[in-house]
């Protein structure tokens, strides 16, 4: 099926039509430091009836420079590019921070349906490892940090033929990291979980289909929090030993996404 190389409100996509304008569009968000690219196994196993668009996200790949601060910024960017490829009602698909981005844009934006890859379901234990190493981050000690974090992602147990995906341009990676993080960062974490908490409101409410995908089990209790909060969310453990789980089964993720898009059909 042929690909179309494009750009929605200025951000750079790369586009596969779908047969049936009734099924609902797929919109995938990469991680932080990654691109677009990632997601081509699995555009080449989605069902043929959806329409699916992977977006670069502000500042990465072809897509312009990232001048705000904070994750709103970025879905507020990320719906513009929605509206102008006139999609009304999204499945959001984000892996890594893009997980975060797509519950976000859910609490905010119509939306058909949820899945965040690789993505922790509660974000404290993680704020509070970034406030510890706050003076490095924003110093000369980041890019020590940035080697240690990029380690634990296990790129080197990625199949072969979809390593060359996940290459990092040259990319400004430490004011990228502080302005996509700016939340944890900069925010009182009072106020960050508050809005977690309102926004997870929502989309609960709504009962659209909520998944995540994890490449570990979740930490213990994580699972009965979340589903406390979001009743309709499941959650599915593939122990592929990287933070790329997507990868490691294209086909049978791209199963999962079919399955997922056939529940939001009938939900809408």
């Amino acid at each position: 099926m042929p690909y179309r190389h494009t750009r929605y409100a200025g951000l750079a996509a790369t586009e596969r039509p779908g047969t049936d304008p009734e099924a609902p569009a797929f919109v995938f968000l990469h991680g932080l430091m990654f691109d677009r690219r990632m997601w081509e196994p699995i555009l080449a196993e989605l069902p043929a009836a959806h329409r699916a668009i992977a977006l670069d996200l502000p500042g990465h790949g072809g897509s312009p420079p990232f001048a705000d601060r904070g994750l709103a910024a970025v879905v507020d960017t990320v719906h513009a590019a929605v509206e102008a490829a006139a999609i009304d009602a999204p499945i959001v698909v984000g892996h890594s921070i893009g997980g975060p981005i797509a519950s976000i844009y859910a609490s905010v934006y119509p939306t058909a349906g949820v899945v965040s890859i690789e993505a922790p379901i509660r974000f404290e234990p993680f704020a509070a490892m970034l406030d510890a190493l706050a003076p490095r981050l924003s110093g000369p000690g980041f890019g020590e940090f940035w080697s240690q974090l990029s380690a634990t992602l296990l790129i080197d147990r990625v199949p072969a033929q979809y390593r060359e995906l996940l290459g990092s341009a040259d990319l400004p990676i430490q004011d990228l990291f502080l302005r996509y993080q700016a939340d944890l960062l900069e925010r009182p974490l009072a106020d960050v979980v508050r809005w977690r908490d309102e926004g997870m409101a929502v989309v609960a409410a709504s009962g659209v289909p909520y998944l995540c995908l994890l490449a570990n089990e979740p930490a213990a209790g994580d699972v009965a929090w979340l589903g406390e909060r979001v009743p309709q969310a499941e959650v599915i453990v593939w122990p592929v030993e990287h933070h790329f789980p997507h990868l490691a089964r294209p086909a049978l993720f791209a199963d999962l996404l079919g399955e997922l898009g056939r529940r939001a059909a009938v939900a809408g």
